[in-house]
């Protein structure tokens, strides 16, 4: 054979083993890259849900916000694929029954932006409570506006991999128009047996004090919890304290068994 046709022919050669010697990792490489994309396309920019539920009572940050009584409370969200959202939440609440300053629903509306670093997740926004019966009449101001921040990460080395969250919100001007308001927290939630989600909290609420309660306060506050998704439904049980006994006016105001049931679209 002719030498530099020999020559081409092994040239030839070696250029298809080099087409065809793909390695299958590049290749699994190339379809996951091809899916991502197609999945990229197929998926809305925008997403909205939506919450309702009735609970037993409204406890918040271990403090009764309905005297007792149960509560009706539903929102929704407005989700971005870059990561940004807005969305309310509103909730019956019975606070100061018979003063001026009484309330018979709370309306949030806040707005954020969640994000993932590495194998940790945050979000960080903007919340604004507002209480429409309390403004017009009342000597202070009720309504009130907290940053907020929050970290969170799958303990995946340990038994059930729980979810640790510790998260921080700061307010200017605190409920009442009681000065800085700051409240950090930390919670642990992970799965158990017979698809239930165990959950437990633990915060601490500390107020400078300024129009409403002048010499301010803080105390801390406890959780334990339990959730399962029931037909569609998910019903969740949890038990909230206030451990720092001085600040409650009775018992009954900050220590509550909550049985509460909702749905999620």
């Amino acid at each position: 054979m002719n030498h530099y046709l020999k020559t081409g022919v092994i040239a030839f050669a070696l250029t298809l083993g080099s087409i065809f010697s793909v390695s299958a990792d590049e290749l699994d490489r190339l379809e996951t890259k091809l899916k991502s994309e197609e999945v990229a396309k197929t998926e809305p920019a925008f997403v909205v849900s939506a919450n309702v539920g009735i609970a037993s009572e409204y406890v918040w940050r271990g403090v009764t916000q309905s005297n007792e009584d149960p509560a009706i409370q539903g929102g929704f969200d407005i989700s971005h694929s870059s990561g940004l959202y807005i969305g309310t939440w509103a909730s019956s609440l019975e606070t100061n029954s018979g003063k001026t300053d009484a309330a018979s629903t709370e309306i949030d509306v806040y707005a954020g932006y969640r994000g993932q670093v590495g194998s940790m997740s945050y979000d960080v926004g903007y919340l604004r409570y507002i209480y429409p019966e309390t403004n017009e009449d009342s000597s202070a101001d009720f309504g009130f506006g907290e940053i907020y921040g929050s970290f969170s990460k799958a303990l995946d080395g340990f038994p059930l991999s729980p979810i640790v969250q510790v998260g921080v919100n700061v307010s200017p001007d605190f409920y009442g128009e009681d000065g800085l308001g700051v409240y950090v927290y930390k919670s642990v939630s992970a799965g158990l047996p017979f698809g239930i989600t165990g959950n437990v909290t633990s915060g601490y609420q500390d107020v400078e004090g300024d129009k409403t309660t002048p010499a301010g306060y803080d105390y801390w506050h406890y959780s334990v919890g339990a959730s399962k998704d029931i037909g569609g439904l998910t019903a969740t049980l949890a038990w909230h304290d206030v451990g720092t006994e001085n600040y409650c006016s009775s018992s009954a105001n900050c220590e509550a068994v909550v049985f509460s049931i909702s749905a999620s679209f």
